[in-house]
Order: structure tokens, then C-alpha cells, then sequence
């Protein structure tokens, strides 16, 4: 077992939350989260009124909708989502804590550095639940798989989401095999290193093999899960055993973002406009801070009501204003109605340097690296095997398969 303790801090329903903006009270109502304009066809987050109903997350919006007829689909706003965590984690770093958080919602630190500043576990759980308020539920545990089940049993049973009780609650180290020995194999779910579907299947296939608890799993031996479930298995046995690596913090770095109001109904000529404004307005910030983009998301304020983000990454950190337009262009096709509003914001950056020159020039060489950049990025595009070279075998030979044959494509 690993001697961290992890603390946990859950906002429940923050994309609800986030979509609904001043109609809060409507949480008390049987609403869902509606799917995104080009994702598949399935109820997001739903409002403990649907929940007692029998609407679940995930399901799709026919057997949703037939499950309960008066079920409201609400248009997800996960710009405004993202805004308020990134603010709630700011929130917990100014207590000293080093954030760990890959969703929306949630989030992760070690209190071990920060007991000794806060008085101990409980003082730290505190210092965190003043900064954020009473709608936030907190736990701690020696693992984060179990901090994360305690901080979600932590709140109110009977789904009251619109004021979640507020509880710190500490599992020590004793009681960690057996607490989570007693969870549900399903909550793995979104806890593997690998595509949702496949940890869905792999799931089901642990149901019908009769492993419903992390305790089933965790009694079978690393062999059998190999030999059975790969890997992925592999990393899940770690997690019913409580293995666990340290936090990963998230990078500190400076929020850069560029926002332009626009017509109203702006699509097409307005909207390509709008985002070449913003993109000159953004390269000239980076060129006066000397850095670069790696990586960046372009936003939209919908009309109606919602929002749409699309992130990009160029293939070399770049600040030119004319490759930003480049790759983002085709990305503005993507939206599903007219916007008011358009923003980029910079989620990775990189020292602003110049291409370094070569002392003497060397056309072969310089064209064997291209295609093998080239070759690169096929092949992470669409896979080893769709990238293969024609090798000639037999020229003179009078079967036309013998002359030549197909073998992968190698830039050494």
C-alpha cells in the first residue's frame, strides 16, 4: 500500500450547474444534460428529480425520454463548465495544495506537505472547504480511487443536489482494503488508461464472469487478469489492490485567452473574420512575451444559449498569426448554430525560437527527415499498416504478383 493520503474534492453536477447559469432552482425539476452537437445521442448529467424517476447518465434520450415524458434536455455549456473549475482549483492551490485534475469536477492533492502548515488532515479539509463553500463534498483516503467513493458517499443519499451536505471524512489506512474491496467494478469506468468502450467491454466481461466487487478482482491472481483482460486488466487489479502512483500536478502556468463579440447570427465571411482578429491579437501577445503556442482551443458563445470548443495542436509551437488561421479555420464548419461570441485560449506554450539553420547543406538528408516526419504522422493518423512501400522482387518474372510486394514503409 502506498503511505499518500489523498484528498478529494467533488462539485457534483458542475455541467448542470454550469448550463442552467441563474435557473438553479430548476435543479429541482426532472431535467438532464443534453448531448453535444456531435457526440452520440445520450443524456448527460441528470437532476436528482430525474434520478428518482429512473433516468440515469449515459442513457440514450429515446429511453430516457420514454422513461420519463417530462424530461427537460438542456444545452450543454462546457466553456462556462471549464471556467468555473479552473477557478475552484486556483481556489484550492492558494492553500499550498498541488492540483491534480484530468475532469471537470474533480480534483485531487496530497495533504502530506500541508499538514504540518494547517495543524493536520482535518485542519488541510478545512482550509479547503472554507475557501469553496458548503456545495463542495470532501474526503480523504490512501488512495484516490477511494477518496473519490468516500467524497461521493459523502453527500446526501437521497440525490438533494441543489445544497449537498458539506462532510470531511478521513478513511485510514487500515480500512482501505476492505473499503474497497466492497465497490462495484463499474466505477472503473473512468478510471483505466484506455477508450471508454474498450473499458466497457471489458467490464461486462468481468460481470458475466461473475466479478462483481473490486475484492473479486482483486482475489485473481496478475497471470490470470493478464492472460484474460491485457493490460488494462492489469492497471484495474492495481486499483482494487490499492496501488497508486504520487499526484501529477498540473503545470502553473499564465491564462492567456482572447475574446470578440460579434454580430449577431454570425456564421461564414463573419465568423472567419472574427477568428483572424483574434488570431492576430494573440500572436502579437506571444511575440511580446517571447513565447509560442503548442497547443490551444477555440470557444464559441451560441446563440440560444450554450457553447462549443474545439482544441488544436500545431504540428511545431508557432506564434505566426497565418498558420493559426490555417488550423482553425476548418474547425469553425464544426458549429452547430450561429455564435455571439468567439474566444481562443492557449493551454500549452513553448519558448519562441527560431528554426536553427544548417551549417552545410545536405539535400539528402534534409529530405530523409521530412519523410520521415511525414511518415510519422501518417501513421498516427491511421495506423502502422496503412503506410507500406512497393518493393520490387522479381522484375522479369511473368506472374505479376511475384514482380513486386507490399512491405511496411521504413524512413531509416
Amino acid at each position: 500500500m502506498c503511505s499518500y493520503m489523498f484528498v478529494c474534492v467533488l462539485l457534483p453536477l458542475l455541467a448542470l450547474r454550469a448550463s442552467l447559469e441563474k435557473e438553479q432552482n430548476r435543479l429541482l425539476e426532472p431535467i438532464a444534460l443534453g448531448p453535444q452537437h456531435d457526440g452520440p445521442q445520450l443524456t448527460g448529467e441528470v437532476s436528482p428529480a430525474a434520478y428518482r424517476l429512473g433516468v440515469r447518465p449515459g442513457m440514450g434520450l429515446g429511453e430516457a425520454v420514454g422513461i420519463c415524458p417530462e424530461l427537460a434536455m438542456i444545452t450543454p455549456d462546457p466553456a462556462r463548465a471549464a471556467q468555473i473549475w479552473e477557478a475552484v482549483l486556483t481556489r484550492i492551490e492558494s492553500t499550498g495544495a498541488a492540483v491534480e485534475s484530468e475532469r471537470d469536477g474533480e480534483a485531487f492533492f496530497d495533504a502530506t506537505g500541508l499538514q504540518r502548515m494547517h495543524g493536520d488532515l482535518e485542519g488541510v479539509m478545512d482550509a479547503v472547504g472554507v475557501k469553496l463553500g458548503p456545495s463542495f463534498l470532501i474526503a480523504a483516503a490512501p488512495t484516490r480511487l477511494a477518496a473519490l467513493a468516500l467524497a461521493g458517499e459523502s453527500g446526501k443519499r437521497d440525490g438533494e443536489a441543489d445544497q449537498p451536505e458539506r462532510s470531511a471524512r478521513v478513511l485510514p489506512p487500515e480500512e482501505l482494503a476492505a473499503f474497497l474491496g466492497r465497490l462495484p467494478v463499474t466505477i472503473l469506468l473512468d478510471r483505466l488508461p484506455a477508450p471508454a468502450a474498450d473499458v466497457r467491454r471489458m467490464l461486462e466481461a468481468m460481470r458475466r464472469l461473475g466479478l462483481r466487487t473490486l475484492a473479486d478482482l482483486a482475489a485473481l491472481t496478475a497471470d490470470a487478469v493478464a492472460d484474460r483482460f491485457g493490460p488494462t486488466g492489469l492497471a484495474a487489479r492495481d486499483l482494487a489492490l490499492g496501488l497508486e502512483g504520487p499526484i501529477r500536478p498540473r503545470q502553473p502556468f499564465e491564462q492567456i485567452t482572447e475574446w470578440l463579440d460579434l454580430p449577431d447570427a454570425a456564421t461564414g465571411i463573419h465568423l472567419e473574420g472574427g477568428l483572424t482578429i483574434l488570431c492576430d491579437r494573440l500572436a502579437g501577445r506571444l511575440r511580446a512575451e517571447g513565447s509560442s503556442i503548442r497547443s490551444l482551443s477555440i470557444e464559441a458563445r451560441l446563440l440560444g444559449g450554450g457553447s462549443w470548443s474545439h482544441q488544436a495542436s500545431p504540428r511545431q509551437p508557432t506564434a505566426s498569426p497565418a498558420l493559426l488561421r490555417l488550423l482553425l479555420f476548418p474547425a469553425l464548419e464544426q458549429l452547430p448554430r450561429p455564435a455571439d461570441r468567439l474566444g481562443l485560449k492557449v493551454l500549452e506554450t513553448a519558448p519562441q525560437e527560431a528554426d536553427q539553420l544548417e551549417v552545410i547543406h545536405r539535400p539528402g538528408e534534409t529530405r530523409r527527415r521530412r519523410l520521415g516526419e511525414a511518415a510519422r504522422q501518417v501513421r498516427a493518423a491511421v495506423g502502422e499498416s496503412a503506410l507500406m512501400r512497393i518493393l520490387e522482387t522479381e522484375p522479369e518474372s511473368r506472374l505479376p504478383e511475384r514482380r513486386m510486394l507490399l512491405t511496411p514503409y521504413s524512413s531509416e
